[in-house]
């Protein structure tokens, strides 16, 4: 064996072994050497080139221990590079000289993440089935499901979050995911407590299959096909249609949510049950009377109408609202990206890019508010206390939303919603931070209703997003805060209404810094332009109001208009028109100037008496007209009042 002294450097070591041919004496040399460096850091090039040819036929049993173990104690250090110590075990491993002991025990001494790694698809198959031995060794049965296996994962909940999984590994690590939920009650667990942990419990198991199938985007149909029939299969596909939409192939999305729509036939075919036992029928004249719809359900679902509606004890009252509450519940869980693609996104960052195209969702979108006006059709107000919680108006929001046509028997049915809504917005209320939020959602969600049904005019799917109700209600603010296209497309399906052209003018300058839609091509819509800038400059104050900001781009849109009349100019704020930029940066607009010269003349008190004009940047000063403070100048008269505010 090599001494300390007759080592050679780890570097020129690998460089040499990689270049020998087998049997060679460089070879050989390198071998010895890697006896006494197999176990520290440089050991592992060492050994990997050796490996990789002059050994990559035959080698000797210490030789492949001496590369698992290396490459397993590297794999265990934080700092070092996975992919090297995993390419080194694997060349052990795969070596036709391995023995299969050598190769069970690697396997169990790796760690699950490192397991994970030498199960991809590139590398052999049997050592893949090794590996797939190995994750069922480890994991005999699958364990039921909890919260706490989201902080502690199962070693085939770590094995999936490789990418690229071989079949086998694949097929073994998913088969042996957390399943199900302990249903069983604990000692000392009352109801409460236990419906508590069961939906922990089961929010945990959707969680963790949302993370499977992220990372995983092309075994989808692969992984809907293994847990059909199994308590997964529910879960797989909310998942799916809910959790990671975006992931999905826009075929397999589509099959999906249709699949989901169907589902809303048992909803239906509750009301009418309960409705036809409201009627004073009995439950066996109902079972009668409903029997072959009831025949065509799934076993699953016809069982449950029969277990909760169909059994004495049970009152048929709490199922009349049962299709409200399933495009609630989905509006709100399973179906909510899909109808909001752009709430799809991470914590930190951009949204997520979808593989369905906008029209695609667009089309699901329609599929879902169709069905959604079936269950508006059986909507009834609340109790006492009126609708109160953001999920029992998103549904609303995203039907109005997504149909290709309001008809008024849906606008005057959403009205009954609204004053439901208004009713239990003024209801007691809970001051924590999620009853706040669920406040602040619901205001939201009431308000576009409330815009959506207000606007008279026709509005297609593409506007109502971001609808601007009656243009009667709306305000300066609300027109300043929506972009171009949306504001034109208002303008556009209101033509002819002059005071919404006017406040279109004013939102211009309110937002500040607005290029477009342009000030002119606004304007242009009114039907007396120069009637309507005169009458708002003139009643800025009133009609605009607001900060210098506010001023200086109405001054600044007013004096680019062509052929803008001297008395409009004259109408503007004093100081706001005197600091209008001219040419140069520095310099006052050449309209002021003009009629400040014309005004005042060669007249030396006049000037005197204008530089000492109360005109100000702030307060009721800044409102001044500047014509007002010139006549006043000029003739010497007492200075002008501000104009009236709002």
């Amino acid at each position: 064996m090599a001494t300390d002294e007759t080592r050679l450097p780890g570097e020129f070591l690998a460089t040499l072994a990689a270049g020998a041919e087998p049997g060679s004496a460089a070879a050989r040399m390198a071998a010895e050497q890697a006896r006494g460096v197999a176990d520290g850091q440089q050991g592992g090039p060492l050994l990997a080139a050796l490996l990789a040819k002059p050994y990559r036929d035959s080698a000797p049993a210490w030789l492949l221990e001496a590369a698992v173990a290396n490459g397993l104690r590297q794999s265990e250090s934080e700092y070092e590079y996975l992919a090297g110590s995993t390419s080194l075990v694997v060349l052990a491993l795969i070596h036709p000289d391995c023995d299969p002991v050598l190769r069970a025990d690697a396997l169990r001494r790796c760690s699950d993440r490192l397991l994970g790694s030498l199960g991809t698809a590139d590398r052999p198959a049997d050592l893949c089935a090794a590996v797939a031995d190995e994750l069922r060794r480890r994991v005999p049965k699958p364990p039921h499901m909890a919260p706490e296996l989201l902080k502690e994962p199962t070693p085939a909940q770590v094995v999936l979050r490789a990418e690229r999984l071989h079949d086998a590994v694949f097929e073994a690590a998913v088969s042996l995911l957390p399943d199900d939920l302990d249903h069983t009650q604990l000692d000392g667990e009352d109801s409460d407590a236990w419906s508590k942990r069961i939906r922990k419990a089961f929010d945990a198991w959707g969680h963790m299959w949302s993370a499977v199938l992220e990372r995983h985007p092309d075994r989808h149909p692969q992984l809907i096909a293994m847990t059909t029939g199994t308590s997964a299969s529910r879960v797989v596909r909310d998942q799916l249609l809910g959790g990671v939409p975006w992931t999905v192939e826009p075929a397999l999305l589509r099959q999906l949510a249709l699949d989901d729509l169907s589902r809303f036939d048992a909803a239906m075919l509750t009301v009418r049950i309960c409705a036809f036992l409201q009627d004073g029928s009995s439950k066996e004249q109902a079972r009668q009377r409903f029997a072959t719809e009831l025949a065509a359900l799934d076993e699953t679902e016809r069982r449950d109408i029969e277990f909760l509606y169909l059994r004495d004890g049970f009152e048929a009252r709490w199922g009349t609202s049962s299709a409200v509450s399933w495009v609630r519940h989905a509006a709100d869980g399973r179906w909510r990206l899909i109808l909001n693609p752009t709430e799809a996104k991470p914590a930190h960052g951009d949204p997520h890019t979808w593989r369905s195209q906008p029209d695609e969702l667009a089309d699901l979108g329609r599929h879902f508010a169709e069905t959604a006006v079936q269950a508006l059709r059986t909507w009834k107000p609340k109790d006492l206390y009126g609708i109160s919680t953001a999920s029992d108006l998103r549904w609303v929001r995203d039907m109005l939303v997504h149909l290709p046509e309001l008809t008024p028997a849906v606008e005057a049915t959403v009205r009954l919603v609204i004053r439901d809504a208004r009713r239990g917005r003024s209801g007691p209320q809970s001051y924590d931070y999620k009853s706040q939020e669920d406040r602040r959602q619901f205001d939201e969600l009431l308000d576009a209703i409330t815009r959506i049904v207000a606007d008279p005019a026709p509005q297609p799917p593409a506007t109502r997003r971001t609808a601007l109700g009656n243009p009667e209600d709306v305000t300066v603010r609300n027109l300043s805060a929506v972009t171009a296209e949306v504001l034109d497309a208002y303008l556009d399906r209101h033509a002819g209404d002059d005071a919404l052209v006017e406040k279109a003018l004013l939102s211009v300058a309110w937002h500040g810094h607005r290029s477009d839609p342009p000030f002119a091509s606004v304007l242009a819509r009114h039907s007396d332009p120069q009637h309507a800038v005169r009458t708002l400059t003139r009643d800025l104050r009133l009609r605009l109001g607001g900060n210098p900001t506010n001023r200086e781009t109405w001054a600044r849109e007013v004096l680019a208009l062509p052929d803008c009349p001297d008395e409009i100019v004259l109408a503007l704020p004093s100081w706001t028109a005197l600091k209008a930029r001219g040419h140069r940066y520095n310099s006052t607009h050449p309209r002021v100037i003009a009629l400040v010269e014309a005004a005042l003349g060669d007249d030396r008190q006049a000037w005197q008496r204008f530089a000492d004009s109360p005109i100000g940047n702030t307060g009721p000063s800044a409102w001044l007209r500047l014509g007002d403070i010139l006549t006043a100048a000029a003739d010497g008269t007492a200075w002008p009042k501000p104009p009236g505010s709002r």
